[in-house]
């Protein structure tokens, strides 16, 4: 639990800088994901003297990181194209579906028994995250809000389908990245999976102008917490699915706390959703871990 609390600590920091990005720096999903790979690599390369170089390389590692790869990049670009019309909030309220559906793969897999408890709060949960999204669309047809723009059905679809893949593409990552053989320690594994990606977006950017945009130094910056989260996030991933759901869950509620020290357009429903998940999320820990 101690790991999960400083992996909050650090995605809370970057989530705000990952909404810098994406929308003051105005970068396409291809600039989006350069930046935050690039940035991200480069911190960690500071790291590796001190935790050593551990990769083994062989058919079963070839495909995990390819695949672990292919997490990051659709991560990246669903989030980058996300963060454009929804808050950093938004996008981590819907992340606690990760937690149903990594609970009840820990109880195929023995770790847990299922508790009709727990199932309720995971409704409650759900119903939260149907709240948010009516209160957003509220916000948007009254011209506030992070979109700022009235949702119509079609655009309604595809920010579900664009939120359904960066579950996806969490969870999948989650799964994959304790699957490494031994002998591969996780920064090197970090740094080869965001270097990978990182490559990828090249024939897609312009480096001169990527770097030229205003406010490119912040958004590095805000890549160190991120780096040191993703280190956590991997430790946590290879310990317990669960506890790895529950990071970006968590952050929901600092974000909630930073909204409204923002003052930031809320409403009603949205208001209701956003306890209703938090405390959703308290009470599953509390009835699993008492």
């Amino acid at each position: 639990m101690p790991g999960v609390i400083l992996t909050v600590a650090c995605y809370t920091l970057s989530s705000l800088g990952d909404k810098q990005i994406s929308q003051k720096l105005k970068c396409s999903p291809a600039e989006f994901a350069f930046i935050v790979s690039a940035a991200s690599m480069m911190w960690l390369l500071f790291t590796i003297p001190f935790m050593g170089w551990g990769l083994t390389i062989n058919v079963r590692n070839g495909v995990i990181l390819l695949f672990l790869t292919g997490c990051k990049f659709l991560e990246f670009y669903t989030s980058a194209i996300l963060l454009k019309s929804v808050s950093a909030y938004e996008l981590k309220a819907w992340l606690g579906i990760n937690i149903v559906i990594s609970y009840l793969y820990n109880v195929v897999k023995g770790i847990y028994q299922w508790d009709f408890v727990v199932s309720l709060f995971f409704a409650l949960l759900l119903v939260g995250i149907v709240l948010i999204m009516a209160g957003q669309r509220d916000l948007a047809e009254k011209g506030e809000g992070a979109g700022k723009k009235k949702l119509s059905k079609k655009k309604e679809m595809k920010l579900c389908s664009l939120f359904l893949l960066f579950i996806f593409s969490k969870l999948f990552y989650g799964m994959l990245i304790g699957r490494m053989t031994e002998g591969c320690k996780t920064t090197s594994v970090l740094f080869v999976v965001l270097l990978l990606t990182a490559v990828l977006q090249l024939p897609r950017i312009h480096i001169r102008e990527v770097m030229e945009k205003k406010g490119i130094q912040g958004a590095v910056l805000t890549r160190i917490p991120n780096a040191l989260g993703l280190i956590l996030e991997a430790f946590v991933a290879a310990e317990n699915l669960f506890f790895y759901a529950m990071i970006q869950p968590i952050q929901l509620a600092l974000l909630f706390l930073v909204s409204l020290f923002k003052k930031e357009p809320m409403g009603k429903k949205k208001l209701a959703g956003s306890l209703i998940c938090i405390a959703s999320v308290v009470a599953v820990t509390l009835v699993i871990y008492q």
